[in-house]
């Protein structure tokens, strides 16, 4: 039996349960925030009020992990690991959900790697905050929450919006330059890679600078070149990704690497893919790499 950890039976569940299906496994859903473990002589999980032995459980998928207190976000995380101490395979694996839901912490990597990636200043200090303000006159940046996707909390700021919004940010300032396009566009790229390679791809245009499909960009197929097949793998590589959807843009400096996701989304991909579907490649990676 594999498990799909979820937040929701919308259109990508779905997509991963026909996925299973079709390959003839049984598959069931549960939400993680619903989940408790139980740490004996014979450890399982419960969700919707059943238990279920380790030992029944061939991998798991995660699809979703919500937001939450620290403490809530360190027990579904746990919950990973948990059944990766007993030799249960994670798709994508927990380390990497952590170092990729962590702007920070992605943003060191990439740079570890020398992964061209934007300039960025984080601190919890204030003081600090304030002076890099100083430095920024006269240039846009880029104020993000290190938690968050979709683009939500995102902020301009410049000279008539020196300040974050604090409240917002929980007291860490993560701030990145602006990537302007040399034309001036409202452009990026996501690319999407399963098993170190590069399975789909697309622009995605917006009318703002927030420019992703939550906020009504407009999906449009897209070839990338050998230099952008080559970021998007060595991101997935850097931080140990069985899939990731990698994200692109261009300045006056080059092509750059602005986010690494873990648990992408991939409707608006599929979108302009119909000679593929790209839940069932995930999932025939997946089976692979539970060794069914």
């Amino acid at each position: 039996m594999f498990l799909i950890f979820t937040e929701d039976d919308g259109w990508h569940t779905n997509q991963l349960i026909k996925a299973f299906e079709s390959n003839n496994k049984k598959v069931v859903t549960a939400k993680i925030n619903e989940s408790s473990i139980i740490v004996d002589d014979k450890p399982r999980i419960i969700f919707e009020g059943k238990e279920i032995f380790l030992k029944n459980i061939d991998g798991a998928f995660v699809r979703g992990i919500p937001g939450g207190t620290l403490e809530e976000v360190c027990f579904h995380l746990d919950i990973l690991h948990f059944l990766e101490l007993h030799k249960i395979n994670v798709y994508n694996n927990t380390v990497c959900i952590e170092k990729s839901v962590d702007k920070v912490r992605t943003s060191c990597i990439l740079n570890a790697h020398k992964i061209p990636t934007p300039k960025t200043f984080i601190t919890s200090n204030v003081k600090d905050l304030k002076k890099l303000r100083e430095k920024f006159s006269g240039m846009l940046c880029v104020c993000k929450p290190i938690f968050g996707s979709q683009g939500k909390g995102l902020e301009i700021l410049d000279d008539n919006n020196i300040h974050p919004d604090y409240e917002n940010l929980n007291n860490v300032y993560y701030l990145q330059e602006y990537l302007e396009h040399p034309e001036g566009k409202f452009a990026d790229w996501r690319l999407f890679v399963i098993n170190e390679t590069v399975v789909a791809s697309m622009t995605r245009e917006g009318k703002s600078w927030i420019n992703n499909v939550a906020n009504g960009a407009t999906c449009k197929p897209f070839k990338p070149n050998d230099e952008m097949i080559k970021l998007a793998i060595d991101s997935s590589l850097a931080l140990g990704m069985n899939y990731s959807g990698v994200d692109i843009m261009l300045s006056k400096d080059g092509y750059t690497v602005t986010e690494v996701n873990s648990i992408p989304a991939w409707k608006g991909l599929q979108s302009v893919y119909s000679n593929k579907n790209i839940a069932e490649e995930m999932i025939a990676d997946f089976i692979r790499v539970c060794g069914e």
